[in-house]
Order: C-alpha cells, then sequence, then structure tokens
C-alpha cells in the first residue's frame, strides 16, 4: 500500500511539473500555489506511513494540514477570480491569518493538546498510520473545511449562471471539487492507513491542466492586460480558433455591448449587424489582411475594433478583438470620405466623359467602317476596270488617262488609307508584327515608291544606305516602310527644287540587335521654330498661306510620331525655315543574318530576277465562286480572275450563294461582308452550320471595310483570310498561291 503513496507524490510532482512548463504570465497567481500545495500535501501523507516514530508522524501529519489551511483557501480565492468576483481584503486577510494559526498549530502537535488531546501510532501491513482524539483546534480546523465547502460550491454553482463564464469550466470545477468532497468524506474505506485524497488532489492537477489549457480562464491575453493597465478605456473580447466566445472585458461592452448577452463557449454566428462585422475582420485576418478593422458607433461615440491574433507563447489560440474611442479619428475619416465621395463622383463624371467618348468612337468607328466601304467599293471599280485598260489597251493616249485615272485613284486611296491607319493607332488598334525582311529589298521598295514623284517634279532623289547594315532584320517592315514613306512623301511634297535624301547607316550593335539611322532631308521651304512643337498634331497643317495648294489630310506625322510610339522609337525634327528640314528616327532592329547588306541595287537586282523567274500562275482549273452585291465589283472580280485562267461562278447575294454551294462544291470562295438581307457573316455561319463546303475549301473575306481590328474579326467569325477593296492583283495572286497552289 505504501507504493500507493509512493505514486500519488510522484504523479504529483510530475504533474506540477508539466504546469511549470506551460506556466506564462497572465495564468491566475493562485494555480502556480495550488501546484505547488498539492506535491507537498501528497508528501506529508507519505511521511506519515513510512514513519517509525510518534513524533515524526505528528511533525508529517501537520504538512498534511496544508489542505484545509491554505490549498482550500487559494481553491476558493480561485474561484472567486474565475466568477470575476471581488473578495474584501479584510475577510482574505483573516482567512489567511485563522489558516496560519491552524498551520503552527498542528506542526507544533507535539508540545501542545489543542489539535489532538493524545495520538497514537500504528503500523499494519508495513504502512503506519495514526489514532487521534480531536482537540477544540480541530473542530476550528473542520469549521473552516465546512465553511470552504460551502462557500466553492456556492460560487461554482453560481458561476454556471453568468453568461460571461465558461460553463465547461465551470463543470470542469465542480467535478475537481465533488471528487474532493467524496475524497474527505469516504475516510478509510478500504484499509485504516489508506487516504482517499492524495488521490483526488492529483486527479484535481489533471483536471486544472485541462483547465490551463483553455485560455478563456485567464485575463484576455498578457498584451491586454497590460494594454488595459495602460489605458483603461481600451476594451478586449476573445475568442478560440473555432470563434468560440471566450469573454471580455467591460469596456468593450459599450461599443458592442451583444456580447454581454453571449454565453462564454457559444460559436458567434452572423445573427446581428455588429457580429457579422467581426467574423468578417477575422475572415480578412485570415486571408492576410493585416490588423483589420471597423468602426462601431454608439451614444455619439465612434469606437474603432482591430482584429488581431491571439498568442500563448508562441501558439496562436484563437483571435482578440481590441476597441477604442476614435471620435476624433472617425470625424477625420468621415472628412475624408466626403472627399472621397466628391473623387468618386469625379470618376464617375469621368467615367461618364469616358463612355461617351467611347460611344462617340464606336460612332466614328461606324462612321469610317461605312466610309470605307462607301468610298472603297467605287474605287475597287474603278481601278479594276482601269487595270483591265492598261492591261488590253495598245493605245498610247489611252494607256496615258489610264495611267492618270490609277495615279488619281491611288491618290484617293492613299487619303482614305491614312484616315484609317491614324484611326487604328488612335483606338490602340494598330499591332507591330515582327517577321523577318531584307534590308536592301526594304530600301529600294522606299526608293521605288518615291522616285516617280522626286523625277516628276525636277529633285535629286539620294540614297545614302549603310552598305554594313545586317542583311536580314526581325522587325515589322512594312510599319517603317510606311513612316518612311510618309515622310518622304512630305519631302517631295515641301520641297520645289533641290534634293530629297534618305539616310538608312547602322549606328551599333549589341546583344543581337542593331540601332538603325534613319534620315530624310530635304532643300524645302523648313518650317519656322514655333510650328515645330505642332507639327505632329492631327488634321493640322503648318503655314497654311503658302501651303494651301497642297494635297494631303495632315495626318502624315501623326500617323508617323504614332507607329514609331509603337515602335518604341520617336520622330527627332531639325528644321530651318526656307532652307529644309530633316527628319530622324533610331530603331532597334534584331539581327537574323549579320552578313553585310552591301550595295541594295545588287541585292535588289537578284531578288527581282528570282521573281522575274518565277512561273507565271495559272490556275484554269481552280473552281471559284464569287458572292458580291455590286455587279460592277462582281465584273472587276471576275477580269483580276481570269488573269490568273480563273473562269469563276458569279453570284450577287448571301441566298444565291447558298443555294449554289449546295449543288457545287468550290476550291476556293470570295465573300462580300456588307450586302442586304444577309450579310457575309451570316452567310458563313450558314454555309458552316449546314456543311455546305468542305474542310479543303478556302473562303476569303472580300470587303471594303478596312478599319482598325477588322481582320482579326473575320478570321475570329471562321474566314479563311482577307482581302481588301481595292483588289490589288498581287494581293489576289498572293491568296491564290496560297490557298490553291500545293
Amino acid at each position: 500500500m505504501v507504493y500507493y503513496f509512493h505514486a500519488t507524490v510522484i504523479l504529483s510532482v510530475f504533474l506540477s511539473a508539466i504546469f511549470v512548463l506551460r506556466w506564462r504570465r497572465g495564468i491566475s497567481v493562485h494555480f502556480p500555489i495550488i501546484f505547488v500545495f498539492i506535491p507537498v500535501i501528497n508528501l506529508g501523507y507519505l511521511c506519515v506511513a513510512t514513519a517509525t516514530s510518534l513524533e515524526e508522524a505528528l511533525l508529517a501529519n501537520g504538512i498534511e494540514y496544508l489542505d484545509g489551511c491554505f490549498l482550500e483557501l487559494f481553491f476558493f480565492l480561485y474561484v472567486i477570480n474565475f466568477c470575476k468576483l471581488k473578495l474584501p481584503k479584510l475577510i482574505t486577510g483573516t482567512l489567511m491569518t485563522i489558516g496560519s494559526v491552524l498551520l503552527f498549530i498542528s506542526i507544533n502537535t507535539g508540545s501542545n493538546k489543542l489539535l489532538y488531546e493524545h495520538a497514537e501510532l500504528k503500523r499494519v501491513d508495513g504502512v503506519a498510520y495514526l489514532i487521534k482524539d480531536y482537540g477544540p483546534a480541530h473542530t476550528v480546523y473542520y469549521g473552516m473545511i465546512a465553511l470552504y465547502l460551502i462557500a466553492n460550491l456556492s460560487v461554482i454553482i453560481y458561476s454556471l449562471t453568468r453568461k460571461n463564464i465558461s460553463k465547461t469550466n465551470s463543470l470542469l470545477l465542480l467535478v475537481v471539487y465533488m471528487a474532493i468532497i467524496l475524497a474527505f468524506l469516504c475516510g478509510h474505506p478500504f484499509h485504516p492507513a489508506f487516504e482517499l485524497l492524495p488521490a483526488s488532489y492529483t486527479f484535481s492537477q489533471v483536471i486544472f491542466l485541462i483547465i490551463l489549457n483553455r485560455i478563456n480562464l485567464y485575463d484576455v491575453s498578457e498584451i491586454a492586460v497590460s494594454s488595459l493597465a495602460e489605458n483603461g478605456s481600451i476594451g478586449f473580447a476573445s475568442f478560440d480558433t473555432r470563434m468560440k466566445y471566450l469573454g471580455c472585458t467591460d469596456p468593450v461592452l459599450d461599443c458592442i455591448p451583444e456580447l454581454g448577452d453571449l454565453y462564454v463557449d457559444k460559436t458567434l454566428t452572423a445573427e446581428n449587424e455588429n457580429y457579422s462585422k467581426i467574423l468578417k475582420c477575422i475572415d480578412k485576418l485570415n486571408n492576410g489582411v493585416d490588423s483589420p478593422f471597423f468602426y462601431v458607433t454608439r451614444n455619439e461615440v465612434t469606437y474603432k475594433v482591430t482584429a488581431s491574433y491571439l498568442y500563448v507563447g508562441k501558439r496562436r489560440k484563437g483571435y482578440q478583438l481590441r476597441s477604442e474611442d476614435n471620435t476624433l479619428e472617425s470625424k477625420k475619416m468621415e472628412t475624408l470620405k466626403l472627399q472621397e465621395r466628391q473623387k468618386e463622383m469625379e470618376a464617375e463624371i469621368l467615367k461618364l466623359e469616358k463612355s461617351a467618348a467611347e460611344s462617340a468612337n464606336e460612332a466614328k468607328s461606324a462612321f469610317l467602317a461605312q466610309m470605307s466601304h462607301e468610298i472603297r467599293t467605287p474605287i475597287n471599280a474603278i481601278l479594276g476596270m482601269n487595270e483591265m485598260v492598261l492591261r488590253e489597251s495598245s493605245e498610247e493616249s489611252i494607256r496615258e488617262y489610264a495611267e492618270n485615272i490609277k495615279s488619281s485613284g491611288r491618290t484617293l486611296l492613299s487619303i482614305i488609307n491614312s484616315i484609317l491607319d491614324f484611326s487604328k493607332i488612335e483606338d490602340g488598334k494598330m499591332e507591330i508584327e515582327e517577321v523577318r525582311y531584307e534590308t536592301a529589298s526594304m530600301i529600294c521598295d522606299l526608293e521605288n515608291s518615291i522616285a516617280e514623284r522626286a523625277k516628276a517634279k525636277g529633285l535629286s532623289l539620294v540614297i545614302k544606305a549603310d552598305e554594313n547594315l545586317p542583311r536580314t532584320l526581325l522587325g515589322d517592315d512594312i510599319r517603317i516602310k510606311q513612316v518612311v514613306t510618309n515622310l518622304l512623301t512630305n519631302a517631295v511634297k515641301y520641297t520645289e527644287k533641290g534634293s530629297v535624301t534618305l539616310t538608312v547607316k547602322k549606328l551599333g550593335k549589341e546583344d543581337g540587335r542593331i540601332l538603325m539611322f534613319v534620315e530624310v532631308a530635304d532643300t524645302g521651304i523648313g518650317i519656322r521654330e514655333e510650328d515645330i512643337s505642332v507639327l505632329t498634331e492631327s488634321f493640322k497643317r503648318v503655314d497654311m498661306n503658302h501651303n494651301r495648294t497642297i494635297e494631303g489630310t495632315g495626318l502624315g506625322l501623326a500617323i508617323v510620331t504614332g507607329l514609331l510610339s509603337k515602335m518604341d522609337s520617336r520622330l527627332e525634327i531639325d528644321s530651318k525655315y526656307q532652307e529644309g528640314s530633316r527628319f530622324s528616327f533610331k530603331l532597334s532592329q534584331k539581327v537574323v543574318d549579320t552578313e553585310p547588306m552591301g550595295d541594295y541595287h545588287n541585292k535588289t537586282h537578284v531578288v527581282t530576277e528570282e521573281k522575274k523567274s518565277e512561273e507565271k500562275l495559272s490556275l484554269p482549273n481552280a473552281r471559284t465562286l464569287v458572292v458580291d452585291d455590286n455587279k460592277m465589283n462582281l465584273k472587276v472580280a471576275g477580269k483580276l480572275l481570269s488573269l490568273f485562267g480563273i473562269n469563276a461562278d458569279m453570284v450577287s447575294s448571301g441566298k444565291e450563294a447558298l443555294e449554289v454551294l449546295s449543288e457545287k462544291q468550290y476550291d476556293i470562295l470570295f465573300l462580300d461582308h456588307m450586302m442586304p438581307e444577309m450579310d457575309g457573316i451570316e452567310v458563313l455561319h450558314e454555309i458552316k452550320a449546314r456543311s455546305l463546303v468542305s474542310e479543303k475549301t478556302a473562303i476569303i473575306a472580300l470587303t471594303a471595310n478596312a478599319i482598325s481590328g477588322v481582320r482579326e474579326m473575320y478570321l475570329s467569325e471562321g474566314f479563311d483570310d482577307y482581302l481588301s477593296k481595292p483588289i490589288e492583283p498581287a494581293e489576289l495572286e498572293s491568296i491564290l498561291r496560297k490557298y490553291l497552289v500545293k
């Protein structure tokens, strides 16, 4: 049996050690005292059981009286603290004094008859125990124990009725106390030397450690306690990791009084506005928002409630809300909110203005699409029929007239294209597409594009091409040529005598790229210094008194600057009035072939010879259908296709096209977009839905609509390719080669 007492001592010491390891600031001071007293009391029971003399047993027995003198007292003080009650210091002091006197008497039992009138040491089965005749002090001792029993049970039962106290913890305390009472009342149930109290005390340590793990038994947190000491107006409320309510301090009830009606350990739900705000704040905290907060206004006082994590040591155990008076700050916030609302209103106005601008832009785009269609359609007929005249007529005067028609038509087309290009740039839909291109071929194309105009005005065209330029580069040569062609065209327009010089050279090379320098210089009328800053504005031309007879839209340089911006470059302008101008830019291009270009005339000659040697395209067996509501356009398309030996079928509506396709298969289908009744896109969708053509049949969008983004639109709708009007024979040949030549 002595092993039982040994076991209770060892186990109680072990449990106290666990408490020491888990101890932290903020734990009620009564806890460590209780955990110190229990091993000492159990040691007293062990010493009695192993005593060899009456004096030794009485001294050890005196240690046992720590339970009634102080253990019960500190347990009572803890329960009072747990229930958030206050005991007057006089009562606490009186109880401490009585306990001290009784403990003194119990330890000095051998020299007085107050505790025991008579005591005798006996031994059974190797275990010693005392036979005692109790004295008057022992009666007082039992009275104190009875007082503590009644007081503790009353307070614990009272705690079960309090909303701000954890019922779970109250029940755990009740279990502890009932176990101690039962052990005390049962006395020696099995053996005169057997005591149940050491086991009940050890059991109470286990329960207390469980309680210790429940953080709501203690002050809200170390931070909360220290903050409360600094400022009593700051309130705190705590929740565990599952949002079970752990309690709050009184100041927090000033802004969230609902917490006063919430039972501790009850899970918080969004049953009212404030609870919803708390849960949203916790969600933000868990999603990485640092110190999320919300505001509550009560009785004209505004509180700021901030959420944070609740830690026990380094372990996250739950959440903590901190409330503080934020009225002054709130007024500032209201001012900021008013300013924010003003900004929002301004933003809304800007949004409406933007929407209006977008609507206007859409209207402009619709107008440009319609204008493009309406103007390019007759131009298609004019240039197409004129091409037939040039190809079929041998009379010199007729050919001269046709060349003039061709020149005027292309000038008109150039004006339309400038407006459409400007629209693309303005809408942000102008895309830069990088492809491989031959440097010599590009320079030669630039020379050919302006040579006739320069010659017609008697101007010298000088090309200074750096022979060390790499042979092949990667970039958008189409847009580069468009930029330089615009500059060359302007130079010829505004130069009456002298020369126009195009310079293309390499400035440097690094990381597989070169910096290409391009300059167009002229000996023309020049530009006044005050006009240079407005030179690139759209639809604006400088020095109108002198330049009013010069053709153009005033968009050339606006397009140039827009394209250069897309290619990460800018236009440099140097001009002297009545002496001439220099327009230049620098462009980074990736090198594909590092071999020097050499003399661009020789390289171009080789390319030209290769093109000449290419076999003329002839496709007499190509099954071709052209759909267009304009009879003149049908005639032009038929004539152009006949150049390649194609005898195409012609229909003038989408409905007719569907009827023909249901009876006959074609290799290629040219389908106009803007047609009455069914437009080209609707016809295409019907063809796909009814599977009227095979997968090998190419369907080409044939349209005068050439505004920004139409190519992508046609391809996304299901067309295989896009061919704009007026139809260029070279572009038509390219389409035929791409889809009919295998």
